[in-house]
């Protein structure tokens, strides 16, 4: 919650605060693209955000509204605004993006992830041969009559 690097966790594995980079929040100049890369070099760099993040942000997620999404994993972020939400379920509580410098509120998130969850349908396929091609997990999902509600 200080949003910056701590003392303790540094000591603990030996790594010195100077080897750490500049905390800054997701819009800001941070660095330069390396001028010996062909055209591109000496471009600022002017923002960084985890994918999920993003995501939440570029949905327009507000305070209390959650977005999933599905890949080779599922995640889910449930935006709870400028307060840490400790998880007592196994969540992550999480920085979802802090826009406009360092003095502005970050806004902070609940993570779920379940890493292999599109992965199963490759499964299925692949050493299952419960499907031919991964778009018949829909009609198979389609098929059930009854989800007890899910």
């Amino acid at each position: 919650d200080t949003l910056q690097w701590d003392d303790e966790m540094c000591a603990a594995f030996d790594v010195p605060l100077e080897a750490l980079p500049k905390i800054v929040s997701c819009a800001e100049e941070f660095g330069h693209i390396d001028a010996s890369i062909d055209r591109l070099g000496g471009i600022a760099i002017t923002g960084c955000i985890g994918d999920q993040q993003s995501a939440t942000l570029g949905q327009r997620c507000d305070v209390g509204e959650a977005k999933n999404t599905y890949g080779t994993g599922c995640f889910m972020l449930l935006n709870t605004g400028s307060t840490i939400v400790p998880s007592k379920n196994g969540l992550l509580t999480t920085m979802a993006w802090q826009l406009g410098g360092m003095d502005k509120k970050p806004v902070y998130a609940l993570e779920g992830s379940v890493a292999i969850a599109g992965a199963v349908v490759h499964w299925l396929r692949d050493n299952l041969g419960l499907i031919t091609n991964a778009s018949d997990i829909e009609e198979l999902a389609r098929g059930v009559k009854e989800a007890a509600g899910v």
